[in-house]
């Protein structure tokens, strides 16, 4: 076989793994990790890959985001040693003013524990940093009045 015929059959063999690699699904299947759904109504920021945090620890990740009867719902893996109460709320948050989103877990005080796929029943939105900012200029506006 001629070199140029090995090169063509080496090029074609790598063409076919870098596709297989960049179109391949990157999903956690590890039994290292819980999931856990939560619905919101604002989600702004939050993408596949953001953490979830309990008490400024990482401890987690986002695995999915969809969109189930028109509100946004957020599939997360969390490592399997932790004890999470059914009473537990997640909430999104920001890194700082303008940093990134992140998901925060806050641990409830109940000694029922959520099992995978089980979902948080308490959930708080993202808050978008133009909203706020209208409100602190309405808020000033009426103070300028009075």
């Amino acid at each position: 076989m001629s070199l140029r015929i090995k090169k063509f059959i080496y090029g074609i063999i790598a063409s076919l793994i870098l596709v297989n690699v960049v179109f391949s699904k990157k999903e956690i299947k590890n039994k290292n990790y819980t999931n856990y759904l939560a619905s919101f109504n604002k989600i702004d920021g939050v993408n596949v890959g953001t953490d979830v945090m309990i008490s400024g620890i990482k401890v987690g990740q986002v695995q999915k985001v969809l969109i189930s009867n028109n509100y946004p719902q957020i599939y997360m893996n969390v490592k399997n040693d932790l004890l999470i109460s059914d009473d537990s709320s997640v909430s999104i948050q920001t890194d700082g003013l303008f940093g990134k989103k992140f998901i925060l877990i806050e641990l409830g005080g109940s000694e029922n524990y959520m099992k995978d796929g089980d979902n948080f029943s308490f959930t708080e939105d993202s808050i978008v940093i133009e909203d706020l900012l209208e409100k602190i200029i309405e808020i000033g506006e009426k103070n300028k009045q009075l």
